[in-house]
C-alpha cells in the first residue's frame, strides 16, 4: 500500500509541473484545439510516468562477509535494536493505514459524484422527449428547469428553448459532440478521483471546460451567428446552472472570459476554420 500512495505522489509532483509549464506557456494562447490536447495528454502522462522504471548499473565496492558479522556489533547492541526496529514498523504501519483510509475516502467521494452526475443525466435522458437529427444527434426535450447541455451523443434542451429560436444553442451543443468533449471530461473526472487532494487537476480540469467552451463558441460564430446577438444570448443564459459535472453545459461561470475569447485576435496561424480542421 505503501508504494501506492508513493506511487500517487509522484503522478501529483508531475501534474503539478507540467500543469505550471501549460500556464506559463499556453493558457493566454489561441490554440484551443492544441491547448485541449496538452492538457488532456499531460493528466495521461502524469499517471504514466511513475510507472517508468529506469535501471543504471553501478559497480559498487562489497564489503567481506567477516565484515558484517553480527558478532563485531556485539550480542546486546544487536539485541537492543530489534525491539526499536519494530516499534518503527509498528509506527509506520499506522501512518500508512491512515493515510490509505483517507484517500481512498475521497477517490470513492469523487467517483460517487461522477456517478450521481452520470445517472441523473441518464435519468432525464429516459424522461425526455427524443428528437433525432440527420447527423446522428439526439436531441432531448425536457420540461425541467434545466440550462441547455449535451452529453455523449445527446442534447438536453428546456421545452422552452425548444420552442423558441435555438439554432445557436444547438450549433454550441453539436460542436461539443463533434470535438467529443464529454468524453475528455469524463476521462479527467475518473483520473481527478485519484488526485482530489491535488490542487492542479481541478484547475486543470476548469482550464479544460474552459476551452471546451471557447470551441463551440467559435463554432457558432462560424455559423455565421451575430457576435453581439449570441453574446447577448450568453448573457441571458447565464443566469443559472445545469449542475451535471461530466455534462457540456451551454452555461458556465467563465462567461467574461468566453465573451473575451470571442473578440481577441487568434494566436500565430490559428484561425476559424471549420469543424474537424483545428
Amino acid at each position: 500500500m505503501m508504494d501506492f500512495l508513493i506511487y500517487e505522489g509522484k503522478v501529483a509532483v508531475a501534474l503539478a509541473v507540467f500543469y505550471m509549464f501549460y500556464r506559463l506557456l499556453l493558457k493566454k494562447e489561441t490554440f484551443h484545439r492544441l491547448n485541449r490536447m496538452v492538457l488532456v495528454g499531460m493528466v495521461v502522462a502524469s499517471f504514466l510516468l511513475p510507472l517508468c522504471i529506469i535501471t543504471i548499473h553501478k559497480p559498487m565496492e562489497m564489503a567481506s562477509v567477516g565484515d558484517l558479522t553480527p558478532m563485531d556489533l556485539g550480542e546486546e547492541m544487536a539485541a537492543g535494536l530489534a525491539p526499536v526496529a519494530t516499534a518503527t514498523e509498528d509506527a509506520v504501519a499506522w501512518w500508512t493505514t491512515a493515510l490509505a483510509i483517507l484517500f481512498f475516502a475521497g477517490v470513492t467521494f469523487v467517483l460517487g459524484r461522477v456517478t450521481v452526475s452520470i445517472l441523473s443525466i441518464v435519468r432525464i435522458v429516459r424522461r425526455g422527449q427524443l428528437t433525432r437529427e440527420e447527423d446522428g444527434c439526439k436531441i432531448i426535450v425536457t420540461d425541467r428547469e434545466i440550462d441547455p447541455f449535451s452529453w455523449m451523443r445527446y442534447i438536453v434542451l428546456p421545452r422552452k428553448d425548444w420552442e423558441g429560436q435555438h439554432d445557436s444553442i444547438i450549433t454550441h451543443e453539436k460542436a461539443h459532440i463533434a470535438y467529443g468533449h464529454s468524453s475528455e471530461l469524463l476521462l479527467v473526472d475518473i483520473l481527478s478521483a485519484f488526485q482530489w487532494f491535488n490542487p492542479a487537476i481541478w484547475m486543470l480540469r476548469m482550464d479544460l471546460q474552459e476551452l471546451h467552451e471557447y470551441e463551440a463558441d467559435d463554432a457558432v460564430l462560424r455559423s455565421g451567428a451575430n457576435l453581439k446577438e449570441y453574446q447577448y444570448l450568453l448573457i441571458r443564459k447565464a443566469v443559472s446552472k445545469s449542475g451535471y459535472s461530466v455534462a457540456n453545459s451551454f452555461n458556465h461561470s467563465i462567461l467574461k472570459n468566453r465573451i473575451t475569447m470571442m473578440s481577441k485576435r487568434p494566436s500565430g496561424k490559428d484561425c476559424l476554420c471549420p469543424i474537424g480542421q483545428r
